[in-house]
C-alpha cells in the first residue's frame, strides 16, 4: 500500500462519519461494546439503525417499511420500532437478508408472523433451513421456523420499485458467505454492502458456508461497479464509506489474499501461516488479524492446491 493510500486508510479507520456531514453523525456505540440504538437519517425517507447487531438500512414506502437486514434477535423488536419511528411508517412490508448470519436474520421470525416479504439469495434461504455450525459459531444457528424463512429468493440480479425508489439487488458471489447480496437504493444512492465490508475490524470469512478471501475481493469489485463518487456505502458494521474509501479496503484485502496464496503454494499449514503474520501491516487499523488470516487461509483450500 503506497503512502497516499495508507493515509486514506488511517483516516477511514479513525472514523468516517464526518465524511457525510450533511447526513449527520453516526454514533460509534458498537466500538464501546454498547447496544444502545442510534439512528442516522440519510434523506429521501432513508435511515441507518445501528447498535442492534449489524447496521440496518430503513426505507419509507407507500405500503410501509422496507428494511435491509434486521439486527440480532435479542434486539430485533427495538430495531424495528426505531426504524418505524425514523421513517414514519406503521408496518414492515419488506425485509432483505444480505446473508444468513444471526445479526442479519434476527427479525425474520417476527417479519414472517406479520406477513412481510422476506427476500434473500437462494443460498441464504437454503442455509436457514438447517442447523449451521461453524468455527466462529460453534453453538450453531438455525434452522429457522418455516414462517421465518425467506419467502422470495433469487439467484443473480433483480430490481423492484418501492414507491418512487428504484431498488437494485444482486448476488455478490462466494465472498463473505456464498449467499451475500447488495441492495442499492438508486434514487437515494445508498448501497447496502452487507458482511463483506466492515470499518470496525476484520470481517468474518465464513469459509464453511462458502465464503473465501478471493471472492471477498471479487465481491468488493462488484460493489465498486455499483457505486459512483456520491454513493453512500453502508457496511455490515461501522460507519458509512465512500467509493474511494472502499477502494482502499479492496487493495488491502487483495494484498492479504496475494500473500496467502504465495504461502499456500509453498505447502504451509494454517499455524505456520498465522505465525508469519501476512496481514500484520494492517493490525493498527483493523485489529489483530490472526483469526481473519486463519479463516482466509482455510478458505483457499477449495480454490487452490499447494505445490507437490
Amino acid at each position: 500500500m503506497n503512502s497516499d493510500n495508507r493515509r486514506r486508510f488511517l483516516k477511514l479507520a479513525a472514523g468516517s462519519a464526518a465524511y457525510w456531514s450533511a447526513g449527520g453523525a453516526l454514533s460509534t456505540a458498537w466500538a464501546a461494546g454498547r447496544t444502545a440504538l442510534t439512528t442516522l437519517p440519510l434523506g429521501d425517507g432513508v435511515a441507518v439503525i445501528s447498535g442492534g447487531g449489524g447496521n440496518v438500512l430503513a426505507l419509507r414506502g407507500p405500503d410501509g417499511l422496507l428494511l435491509v437486514d434486521g439486527g440480532h434477535v435479542a434486539h430485533s423488536s427495538q430495531v424495528l420500532a426505531a426504524a418505524l419511528k425514523a421513517t414514519g411508517t406503521r408496518k414492515l412490508h419488506t425485509l432483505f437478508n444480505t446473508h444468513w448470519h444471526p445479526d442479519q436474520t434476527g427479525l425474520n421470525a417476527q417479519a414472517g408472523r406479520d406477513g412481510a416479504r422476506i427476500i434473500a439469495h437462494e443460498n441464504t434461504r437454503l442455509w436457514l433451513t438447517r442447523k449451521i455450525v461453524t468455527d466462529w459459531l460453534p453453538a450453531g444457528y438455525g434452522p429457522l421456523p418455516a414462517k421465518a424463512l425467506p419467502n422470495s429468493s433469487f439467484y443473480t440480479h433483480e430490481t423492484l420499485d418501492f414507491g418512487d425508489q428504484p431498488i437494485e439487488y444482486g448476488h455478490l458471489g462466494q465472498a463473505h458467505t456464498d449467499g451475500d447480496l447488495f441492495v442499492h437504493l438508486r434514487k437515494a444512492n445508498v448501497l447496502m454492502a452487507g458482511g463483506l465490508v466492515s470499518t470496525v475490524g476484520w470481517p468474518v470469512i465464513d469459509w464453511q458456508t462458502g465464503g473465501w478471501i478471493g471472492g471477498l475481493v471479487g465481491g468488493i469489485d462488484r460493489l465498486l461497479k455499483q457505486a459512483d463518487d456520491a454513493t453512500r456505502i453502508v457496511p455490515a458494521d461501522g460507519v458509512i464509506l465512500s467509493k474511494s474509501q472502499l477502494q482502499v479496503q479492496r487493495e488491502m484485502y487483495f494484498t492479504v489474499f496475494d500473500n496467502l496464496v504465495k504461502l499456500l503454494v509453498k505447502g504451509l499449514g494454517p499455524d505456520e501461516v498465522v505465525a508469519l503474520k501476512p496481514a500484520q501491516a494492517y493490525a493498527g487499523q483493523m485489529g489483530d488479524p490472526d483469526v481473519f488470516v486463519r479463516a482466509s487461509f482455510k478458505s483457499l483450500w477449495g480454490h487452490y492446491a499447494p505445490d507437490a
